[in-house]
């Protein structure tokens, strides 16, 4: 049985979400794309535990990190200019972006590419509720999608109680982003390569990257 359910809507939904969080806690958070499954991404053992839920049996896997905004991502990743405005351009919004972390990035936060090089990834999302999280916070939040490893992601909260049930401390409630959900469908951010040029569309999303971009 899940510990908790409140609506996004309730005023102490802010403050029982970050009670939880700020205690180790996974909490199941509505976001500007879909549910997300999400944990303090300081906190010792974060990534371990959102790694075990999702059944993930690989160690390189990669988490989003969720930030208020540009100056979230700087202490991490490699940024130039043309980043930046890429950033100001698309952000906030359901947009991922992966760029090469730097050398003192926490190891948890990264996954390694192909060419051997850390990585790290980032959204800002579009929503007040994560963006009061966030700001209250003052530091990211490691956030997935709510579904098994290799699995779809899942478009209604009481599908996501069933199959994770007290393995997620409190469980947010969004009525508009199920409807949504529900008309369009589940679909994750678009997720962006930015350690290439023109970036990589990893992920479409629902944007129209490739045309707007013209990335490859």
């Amino acid at each position: 049985m899940k510990e908790l359910e409140i609506s996004v809507s309730e005023p102490r939904a802010a403050l029982i979400s970050i009670r939880s969080l700020t205690t180790g806690g996974i909490a199941l958070l509505p976001t500007d794309t879909l549910y997300g499954l999400h944990a303090l991404a300081s906190l010792p053992g974060s990534t371990d535990r959102l790694a075990a839920i999702k059944g993930y049996e690989s160690a390189n896997r990669g988490f989003i990190l969720l930030v208020a905004g540009v100056g979230g991502v700087e202490p991490y990743a490699e940024l130039d200019d043309y980043d930046r405005d890429f950033m100001a351009q698309h952000c906030p919004g359901p947009v991922s972006m992966i760029f090469r972390a730097k050398a003192d990035a926490p190891e948890d936060w990264t996954t390694t590419g192909e060419d051997g090089e850390k990585r790290i990834a980032f959204r800002i999302p579009k929503t007040e509720f994560l963006n009061d999280l966030l700001d209250i916070l003052g530091e990211p939040l490691l956030s997935t999608s709510a579904n098994l490893a290799g699995e779809a992601p899942l478009d209604s909260l009481d599908e996501i109680a069933k199959l994770f049930d007290d393995k997620v401390k409190i469980y947010v409630c969004d009525t508009e982003l199920e409807s949504r959900l529900r008309t369009e469908g589940a679909a994750a951010s678009a997720l962006i390569d930015m350690t290439c040029r023109p970036p990589n569309v990893v992920r479409e999303g629902r944007s129209p990257f490739v045309l707007s971009m013209k990335a490859t």
